[in-house]
Order: C-alpha cells, then sequence, then structure tokens
C-alpha cells in the first residue's frame, strides 16, 4: 500500500528531517575520512620509530580524532595512552599570562610596576617593569644554568637567586629576547602579589576554569601517575634525553598535561572562557596557537575559529617528525592533500672533517631571532642537545628538526655561516 502525505505541514517536517540527516552523514563521513587520512600519516612516523605521543583533532568544537602513539616507558615497553601525562614546555607561558591578567584585574599587580616592588634587591629592579617580563624585553638571558644544574630541584625564589646572577644581554626595555628565566621571575613576582604558589594560582586561574583534570606543575620528587619519560632520536632508534628537573622553568616550561587537556585550555580561551580580554589578547586573526619544546618533549596547540578546527601535538620523541606532522594535519584538515609521508634515512658516515673545532663557536640567525653555540661533545657536534652526524665533507644531518646542515666556507677556507634546511622551514645562521 503506498501512503501519501498530503499535509503540507508534515511534508516540510519530513524534508527538513531528510536534509538534517544528510547534513549530519555529510558531517560525520568528513570527519571520518579526515580522521583516517590523519591516522594513516601519523602512523607511518610512529612505525617507523619517528614519534611517540598524542594527537587530537576536533571540528566545531568536537573532538573527532584522538590517538596515543609510540612509548610511554621504552625500558618496560609501556605503550602512551589518551590521557599519558607528557610536558608542554612553552606551552606554560600563556597560563602564567592569564594568571597575570587576573591578578591585574583584581589590583593586585600592575603592568607599569617595578620588578623591585616585588623582589627589591633584584639587579636593575628599578629598570625593568613587569610588563617587560611578559613581553620578553628585559634582557635577561633565555638559559642562565648550566645543563648539569637544571637536574637539580630548585624553588621559585631559589630560581630568582640564580636569575639575579645572569649579565643583562641589553638595557631593559630596548630590544626584545625570548627568556624563559624572564618568565620564571614573572612566576615568583605573581606568587608575592597573591600570596600564593604557582601551582596554586594555575589550579585557581587556569586549570579550574578551564575544566583541566590531568595537569599539572612539575614537582620533582612527586610521583606524576601516567608520567611519560623523554626520549630524542638518533641513528640508533630512540634514546633517553637529559634528566631534567622542569622546577628550574617554572613558569615558563614547567606544566604536564595531556593533549585532551592542552585542547580544553585552548578552547577556553577562545570561547571567552577566561574572558573576553584574554580571548582578545591571545586570538590574532581568528587563530589561537601555542608551541612548546624542551629536551626530550613537544607540544603544540592551534585553533582555527573562522574554520571551526582545531587540533593537539604531545610528544615525548622530540624528532623531526613532530613539525612535519604538525603540517601534515592541518593540511588534512583544510581539506588539501598532505602528499606521502616522507621518513628521513640519512647516510651517516665516519666523520670526514678531522678538525672538528674549526666548526665551533657562536651562531647568530641571519635576519634576528635566535642564537646558538656549536661545541664539540665526545667527538661530535652538537648545538644544545641537538647532535649533528656526518653525511659528507662540512654537512651533517641533525634528527631533532629533520636538518640537513651545511658549513660554508669564506674566500678564506675558515667557516663562515650554517645553511640549515629542515622540510617545514630553512635559515641561516651567521658565525660570530
Amino acid at each position: 500500500m503506498k501512503i501519501s502525505v498530503r499535509n503540507p505541514v508534515i511534508r516540510q517536517v519530513a524534508h527538513v528531517g531528510l536534509c538534517l540527516h544528510f547534513l549530519f552523514t555529510q558531517t560525520t563521513f568528513g570527519q571520518s575520512s579526515k580522521a583516517k587520512s590523519i591516522d594513516a600519516y601519523v602512523s607511518s612516523f610512529a612505525r617507523a620509530g619517528h614519534f611517540s605521543g598524542v594527537i587530537l583533532a576536533a571540528q566545531d568544537g568536537k573532538v573527532f580524532y584522538e590517538k596515543a602513539f609510540g612509548l610511554a616507558n621504552a625500558d618496560f615497553k609501556i605503550p602512551n595512552q589518551v590521557n599519558t601525562r607528557i610536558g608542554i614546555a612553552s606551552i606554560t607561558k600563556p597560563m602564567t599570562s592569564i594568571i597575570l591578567t587576573n591578578l591585574i584585574q583584581e589590583q593586585k599587580v600592575n603592568l607599569q610596576d617595578k620588578l623591585s616592588k616585588y623582589l627589591p634587591d633584584f639587579p636593575n629592579g628599578d629598570k625593568i617593569t613587569i610588563e617587560m617580563l611578559a613581553r620578553h624585553r628585559t634582557g635577561i638571558p633565555h638559559r642562565v644554568m648550566k645543563p648539569e644544574e637544571e637536574s637539580l630541584p630548585h624553588t621559585s625564589a631559589e630560581m630568582v637567586e640564580k636569575i639575579k646572577q645572569a649579565t643583562l644581554a641589553f638595557e631593559p626595555g630596548t630590544q626584545s629576547l625570548y627568556s624563559s628565566a624572564g618568565y620564571t621571575v614573572l612566576a615568583r613576582v605573581l606568587e608575592v602579589a597573591s600570596g600564593n604558589t604557582y601551582s596554586a594560582l594555575l589550579q585557581q586561574y587556569v586549570f579550574g576554569p578551564a575544566g583541566m583534570k590531568d595537569s599539572l606543575d612539575f614537582v620533582g620528587d612527586t610521583i606524576i601517575d601516567r608520567r611519560a619519560q623523554d626520549y630524542l632520536l638518533d641513528d640508533r632508534g630512540i634514546i633517553n634525553a637529559a634528566l631534567k628537573d622542569y622546577s628550574f622553568l617554572v613558569g615558563a616550561g614547567s606544566v604536564f598535561s595531556t593533549a585532551r587537556d592542552v585542547y580544553q585550555f585552548g578552547e577556553a580561551i577562545t570561547t571567552g572562557k577566561f574572558g573576553e580580554v584574554i580571548k582578545q589578547n591571545f586570538v590574532r586573526n581568528n587563530v589561537m596557537s601555542s608551541n612548546g619544546s624542551t629536551n626530550g618533549h613537544r607540544a603544540f596547540l592551534k585553533i582555527n575559529v573562522e574554520k571551526k578546527y582545531g587540533y593537539v601535538l604531545v610528544s615525548n620523541l622530540n624528532s623531526g617528525a613532530n613539525d612535519v606532522i604538525l603540517a601534515g594535519v592541518e593540511a588534512i584538515l583544510e581539506g588539501k592533500d598532505p602528499g606521502a609521508p616522507v621518513i628521513p634515512s640519512p647516510k651517516i658516515i665516519s666523520n670526514p672533517n678531522k678538525n672538528l673545532t674549526e666548526f665551533t663557536g657562536a651562531y647568530v640567525r641571519e635576519g634576528g631571532g635566535g642564537s646558538f653555540e656549536i661545541v664539540v661533545k665526545n667527538n661530535s657536534l652538537a648545538a644544545g642537545d641537538t647532535k649533528l652526524y656526518p653525511t659528507r665533507p662540512d654537512c651533517f644531518f641533525e634528527y631533532r628538526f629533520y636538518g640537513d646542515v651545511c658549513f660554508l666556507r669564506g674566500d678564506n677556507g675558515a667557516v663562515k655561516e650554517i645553511n640549515w634546511v629542515s622540510p617545514t622551514a630553512k635559515s641561516v645562521w651567521v658565525r660570530q
């Protein structure tokens, strides 16, 4: 028997229902297709042993992909889980800024306050303002301690005493220099101004409002449930990163979190849950993003408000795969083809350069934006934690950024600069 729907209202409701079903099916299919593409792309790097961590992707505020890869503990072959806690490095800094904004609104601190108001004996404290600390304009160096000291526990007050001994890179307020140590000083100011610990301030102004239930500030002697160990990559595979006590990065890179919590943090900013002032401070051109990289872990967060997608990477293996994965995931979310995953397999050779000291020294990025020092460690060249492996005369490969690193010589035969080329960036570094 054929049933005819003659009532126009009923027909309209049925039509709307069919349209909604079609739209829902299309949206679900689109997300499913993107999820499969993301999974296939990331899995290639994980199978090669180049990625370990968690990837999350969301559309219209809803998570449609969340998966863990690799090992939280390689010694015991314990796999990562989606709720594994991994260091998020400098994504800690915007959290510190949010605490600062709240304390300003509560009139407990002012951007134009002198540092000497809170830390009376800090060198040049009458020249440094709170705003300079927040905007990296104090001249305080990025790091102030020897690497071996970074493995020891420090309170925020003890770190300030270390930072007091550092020589300023320039007169406060005259230039910009990215400084984790400066943010540690800022964290101590917030403690003094509020009368609370930095951990308590995080809970009150960041974790609580955002619904971040798995995030915490690092305390070295505390057992952190579900915490991943830190790893690096070299020609042998994954290796242990140097042991660090991340209390030396309080306020700058000391938070451990999960991919889901990092996404919650981004959503709290973009939806105004932290307040409109904070939303305006952090959302630029309809995009909120934050990046962190320290020792053996890496984290990245991006939410595109206009296109209504977001994604998070938290990784306990600091390798070049992270940047390539981020580019691939964003391409997929944009509806583009990321191309086939390219996993490098450099041919490492015995060092053809007999005198490694001719490459050592300080190098500054052409056009500004950073500096580092090349040194010889255990008969190999290194830039901080980044080891350079010889591939041909004057050229090396490094696994942290998948970088081909070639030293260029002047007419006199002396090394004058470095061409550093990775899949996602190119730079020139001039020898000083």
